[in-house]
């Protein structure tokens, strides 16, 4: 079996390497063993590589937090009735089986059937940015038709599927990214407004286009000086909503300054909750994607042999959409 693995940490250049005589494993209780199609990659495999994410796993282990594919064997517990079933979900990388492989294990509560009609290119990265979305807006922020939305890293995976997201809903959308092609891919996905953070000042273009108001709720994984700018324009009983620091650092909000406007700093991540809840959102997004308001945009695909070139793709800040790495064929 092939895999890709870190066995040190450091940048992933010189940790990541391909091992193409791995052991074969078994899935344990409450487990699914998929043979995986494709795998999605994030910043947090980036991050994982040197150490520096909280949910880092033990070393040796394979990268890739989400995949996609059919389910070759169950564990005891499990649904039997996924065998053999197409799936998409997190994957089991803290037990150090990733995506990055010719197989993954995952949870079975947490492996979600999905469409026939769905590629799995477009399946391996779908589940985390849309169900982060989904945590972060729907759940976490109570979003309605009446809002306008901040979405920073509006070009991003997480950025690009809050955008759709918070569209599907009927919110007003003001994505925030760097540069005209940028700018121009947001407004593709159906953002209101784009404004371009190189040129533009985040707070006092948010407070026009809000006449004044500011954005009722703010979509943040970027963090830092932009997280920060955002914040300023958030609006009186507005939500930031935190879901990340791809910027590198948090951004610096002081408690006391959320009392003067009655703002709600809002923490959102998609661990914690029972499976009903993640089958609802499961079912809520692919409702969206039936309807095609929902795509994991602009996907880059990355063969099994050029996962590291991946890897360093997003590290290297050339993101647009969903970063794919496709290992094997239905």
């Amino acid at each position: 079996m092939r895999a890709w693995k870190v066995h040190q940490f450091g940048v992933p250049a010189e940790v990541m390497k391909l091992d193409l005589h791995c052991d074969e494993f078994e899935p344990g209780p409450g487990q699914v063993k998929v043979r995986v199609e494709a795998a999605g990659l994030g910043l947090p495999d980036v991050f994982m590589c040197g150490n520096n994410y909280p949910l880092t796993p033990p070393l040796p282990f394979t990268p890739s937090q989400e995949a996609a594919g059919k389910v070759i064997a169950i564990g005891e517990g499990a649904d039997p009735a996924l065998l053999g079933t197409r799936v998409l979900g997190p994957t089991l990388f803290q037990a150090q089986r990733g995506g990055l492989a010719d197989a993954c294990l995952m949870y079975a509560q947490a492996a979600f059937p999905i469409p026939d009609e769905m590629p799995g290119e477009e399946a391996a990265g779908f589940f985390i940015p849309f169900l982060t979305a989904w945590i972060g807006l729907v759940r976490r922020a109570r979003m309605t038709a009446q809002d306008t939305v901040l979405v920073l890293g509006a070009s991003g995976s997480s950025g690009s599927a809050a955008v759709q997201l918070a569209r599907a809903k009927g919110a007003r959308v003001i994505a925030v990214a760097g540069g005209p092609q940028k700018a121009e891919f947001c407004l593709g996905l159906g953002a209101d407004a784009v404004i371009d953070h190189r040129s533009q000042d985040i707070t006092a273009t948010t407070m026009e286009l809000t006449g004044g108001k500011g954005a009722s709720v703010v979509y943040d994984p970027v963090g830092g000086v932009a997280g920060r700018a955002a914040f300023k324009a958030t609006a009186f009983e507005g939500r930031f909503v935190v879901i990340g620091y791809a910027s590198g650092e948090w951004p610096k909000i002081d408690l006391p300054e959320t009392l003067p406007r009655n703002i709600s700093l809002v923490g959102a991540m998609p661990v914690g909750y029972p499976p009903e809840l993640f089958l609802e959102a499961h079912r809520d997004l692919i409702d969206h994607w039936r309807k095609r308001e929902l795509k994991a945009s602009n996907i880059q695909v990355f063969e099994f042999e050029d996962a590291l070139k991946a890897v360093e793709h997003i590290a290297g800040g050339k993101v647009e959409g969903k970063v794919v790495v496709r290992v094997g064929t239905r």
